[in-house]
C-alpha cells in the first residue's frame, strides 16, 4: 500500500463527515434564508442523485478495472455537475454562502477520491454502503421538502421590461449588457426579414410595422433600404435611440404605443414584425391579433421568440448572465417563453396561416467561448439558422387574401 493510499484511505470518514456538516449548513441555513427557487430545488435532487450514483460502484461492485472506470467516469460528472448552479447562486447568495460552496466543491471530489482509495483496498465497506444510502435519502428529503411540499418558489415570475428605458446608447455600443447579445443576433434575423420580403413580394416602398422596436436594429436598416417602416414601443428613450441612429433620406417614424393596442387602422401594412417580442408579454395571443388585424390581405407577419424548453431555460434565461454582466437577472422568464404550437394556434385564430418556421443558435467558435471567459460579447459572436427549435425560433405567417367577388 502506498502512502498516499493509506493517507486518502484514512482521510475517508473526516472528509465524509465534514462534507455532512457543510452541506447541513447549507442547506438549514442558507437555503431556508433565501428559499430556492423551483429550478434549483430540482437541481440540487439530480446533484443527490448523482453523487449516489457515484459512490454506487465502491458499494456495489468488485474494484476491477471497469468498475474503476465507471467510477472515476461517474465521480467526475458528479463532481462538474455539482458546480451548475453558479449562475443562480452569482445573483441570489450572500458571501457567506459564496464560501459554503467553495468548500462544498473541494470536499465534494475529495469524498469520492478517498472513498476510492477505500474501496481500492477492500476497506471501509459500512462507510461505502452507507454513503450512497445517505445521498439517496437527502434526495428524498429534497424533494418532499421543497418540491412535494411546495416551499420551492416560482423562478423570476416578472419580467423586467422596465431596464429598456435605462439603455440609451447601448442599444446600438458596448458589449458588457445582455442587449448586446440581441443586437449580435440582428444580422440573422435582418437577412431573414429580407428573404421572406423578398419571397413574398414585400418590396422596397412597402409599409412596414415593427412592433416593440426597441432602438430600432431592424428599422433602421429596412428604412435605409427603402421600406417604410413605422417603429413603436412602450419605452421613449428606445424610441429616442432609434431617431438619433436614423440615415438622412430614410423612411421610417417611431412613436410610443402598446402591441395589445396598436391604434393603427386595419389592413395598414404590407409586413409586421414582432421580434423578440412575444416573450416579454403576460398575452402574446392578444399582440398576434392586433398584429394580424394591422396586416394588409395576403401581408406576412414575421416573429422571433424563444421556446419554452428545459434547454430555453438553460440558455435563454440563466445562460445570459453567462455572457454578460449588465442587464437584470430576468432579462427573459420561463413560464413567458413561447411553444411553436402555442403561438401558431394563437395566429390561426387571428386569420394567419404558418408559411416558414426555423430555429436560431449562436455559432460555438471562438469567439463565442471568448465571450463565456471575459463575460463581455466579443465583435465575432454570431448565430446562425438550424432545424431545432428548442431555443429560438423565427418565422413567418401570412394573412389569407381577401376573395374576388
Amino acid at each position: 500500500m502506498s502512502p498516499l493510499g493509506d493517507l486518502l484511505a484514512a482521510l475517508a470518514l473526516p472528509l465524509s463527515a465534514a462534507q455532512a456538516g457543510v452541506m447541513l449548513i447549507d442547506e438549514a441555513v442558507h437555503h431556508r434564508r433565501r428559499g430556492l427557487g423551483v429550478w434549483e430545488a430540482r437541481g440540487h435532487v439530480l446533484d443527490s442523485l448523482i453523487f449516489a450514483a457515484a459512490l454506487a460502484p465502491a458499494a456495489l461492485l468488485a474494484p476491477t478495472r471497469g468498475a474503476a472506470l465507471l467510477f472515476a467516469a461517474l465521480a467526475t460528472a458528479s463532481s462538474l455537475l455539482a458546480t451548475k448552479d453558479e449562475w443562480i447562486h452569482a445573483g441570489e447568495c450572500a458571501p457567506a454562502e459564496h464560501w459554503i460552496h467553495a468548500l462544498l466543491f473541494v470536499l465534494h471530489p475529495c469524498v469520492l477520491i478517498a472513498v476510492g482509495a477505500l474501496w481500492s483496498r477492500g476497506e471501509g465497506r459500512f462507510l461505502r454502503t452507507a454513503l450512497p444510502a445517505l445521498a439517496l435519502g437527502y434526495a428524498f428529503y429534497q424533494w418532499a421538502y421543497w418540491l412535494a411540499g411546495r416551499r420551492a418558489r416560482p423562478d423570476a415570475q416578472a419580467i423586467d421590461n422596465a431596464f429598456y428605458d435605462e439603455l440609451g446608447a447601448l442599444w446600438h455600443e458596448g458589449d458588457a449588457h445582455a442587449v448586446a447579445l440581441l443586437r449580435a443576433e440582428t444580422p440573422v434575423r435582418l437577412d431573414y426579414v429580407r428573404s421572406v420580403f423578398a419571397r413574398e413580394g414585400v418590396r422596397p416602398g412597402a409599409r412596414v410595422l415593427d412592433v416593440g422596436c426597441g432602438g430600432g436594429l431592424l428599422s433602421l436598416p429596412l428604412a435605409a433600404g427603402g421600406w417604410r417602416v413605422k417603429g413603436v414601443d412602450l419605452s421613449p428613450s428606445s424610441l429616442d435611440a432609434a431617431r438619433a441612429r436614423l440615415a438622412p433620406g430614410a423612411d421610417a417614424e417611431f412613436s410610443v404605443g402598446d402591441a395589445l393596442d396598436l391604434r393603427e387602422g386595419p389592413d395598414a401594412y404590407d409586413a409586421v414584425l414582432v421580434m423578440d417580442l412575444l416573450e416579454h408579454l403576460e398575452e402574446p395571443a392578444r399582440a398576434v391579433a392586433e398584429a394580424a388585424r394591422a396586416l394588409k390581405p395576403g401581408g406576412v407577419l414575421l416573429f422571433h421568440t424563444f421556446n419554452r424548453t428545459p434547454l430555453s431555460w438553460l440558455l435563454a434565461v440563466k445562460g445570459i448572465g453567462l455572457v454578460t454582466t449588465g442587464g437584470p437577472h430576468n432579462v427573459h422568464v420561463y413560464r413567458l417563453l413561447v411553444k411553436p404550437a402555442e403561438l401558431e394556434a394563437a395566429a390561426r385564430a387571428a386569420g394567419l396561416e404558418l408559411r416558414g418556421l426555423t430555429g436560431i443558435r449562436p455559432v460555438l467558435n471562438g469567439a463565442f467561448l471568448r465571450s463565456l471567459l471575459r463575460r463581455r460579447v466579443h465583435p465575432g459572436f454570431s448565430f446562425t439558422l438550424t432545424a431545432s427549435t428548442a431555443v429560438g425560433y423565427l418565422g413567418y405567417f401570412k394573412k389569407a387574401a381577401r376573395a374576388r367577388v
